[in-house]
């Protein structure tokens, strides 16, 4: 496709996204008409929208998996972009900005970290440096934020592990930080230690204290090889649910009922499910 082509079929496109945005834009401000409305929807607040927000951009991120579907992807990104304009229509109508607000403030900002894109000079950067730039104008952006404290921004709402991966790269731009993955190790082992010599006292707030420094040790040890936390939890959770199907299969080949098996029998299923899985 030619430069030219590209172009063409870009505006036609943005046509129409903007046509299908302006029908969805009036009917969620339909929604929220004072008297002909919704009356749930005429309830919400911004505090009371804030689990669904948080929920859909979790089942988006499901979506995102290879395993997932085109369909369910769209409808799950659909889902998300609800959220955002009927948080912007709230705004709108307590006279605190409109969804065009939203709409000029990102895509100005995207202008703004894309200087390789969008301005003139060399365009031939490569990923690394695009990552490195952005974090640059990002800090320009952002240089008040020191006065807040130099965590304020893993403060802000996360997944407890997405934070905790947040304090860690915080945390490694002044140094303060394990050298070598082999030391962090050695943390969430001196760690665990002390939450096993805590199991044995019985002291339920020690030993969540304990508790929490493994998980916060072990987060970072994945950020020091290279993972997200978040993604290695999720992953450890995909990996059993889908040996626990497995296992219900198998359950149904023997005409057994799964839930009177009782642990010895589970056991043997959960055995037979990995084997399955590795063959």
């Amino acid at each position: 496709m030619t430069h030219d082509a590209w172009e063409i079929e870009l505006e036609a496109r943005a046509e129409a996204a903007a046509k299908e945005f302006k029908n969805f834009v009036k009917t969620i401000a339909q929604l929220r008409h004072p008297t002909k409305g919704c009356p749930w929807d005429l309830e919400q607040t911004h505090e009371s929208l804030r689990r669904y927000m948080i929920e859909e951009a979790y089942e988006a991120a499901e979506t995102m998996l290879p395993s997932a579907s085109a369909h369910d992807r769209t409808d799950e990104l659909g889902d998300v972009l609800l959220q955002v304009v009927l948080n912007a229509q709230l705004q709108s109508d307590n006279k605190e900005g409109q969804i065009t607000d939203v709409i000029r403030a990102i895509n100005e900002k995207m202008i703004r970290r894309h200087p390789h894109v969008f301005a003139p000079g060399d365009k031939s950067v490569s990923s690394d440096q695009v990552i490195e730039q952005w974090a640059i104008i990002k800090q320009k952006e952002k240089s008040k934020d020191h006065k807040d404290g130099f965590f304020h921004k893993a403060k802000k709402v996360h997944p407890a592990l997405t934070q905790a991966f947040q304090i860690g790269k915080t945390a490694q731009k002044i140094d303060f930080d394990w050298h070598t993955t082999e030391e962090v190790a050695q943390q969430f082992e001196s760690e665990w230690k002390e939450l096993a010599h805590e199991m044995h006292t019985g002291d339920r707030s020690k030993i969540a204290d304990e508790l929490s420094d493994c998980f916060f040790s072990l987060a970072q040890l994945s950020r020091h090889l290279g993972f997200e936390p978040e993604d290695i939890a999720q992953r450890g959770n995909t990996k059993f649910i889908q040996r626990f199907e497995l296992m219900e299969k198998i359950a149904k080949e023997q005409n057994h009922n799964i839930e009177s098996l009782g642990q010895a029998g589970l056991e043997l299923l959960w055995k037979e499910a990995k084997k399955r899985q590795k063959s």
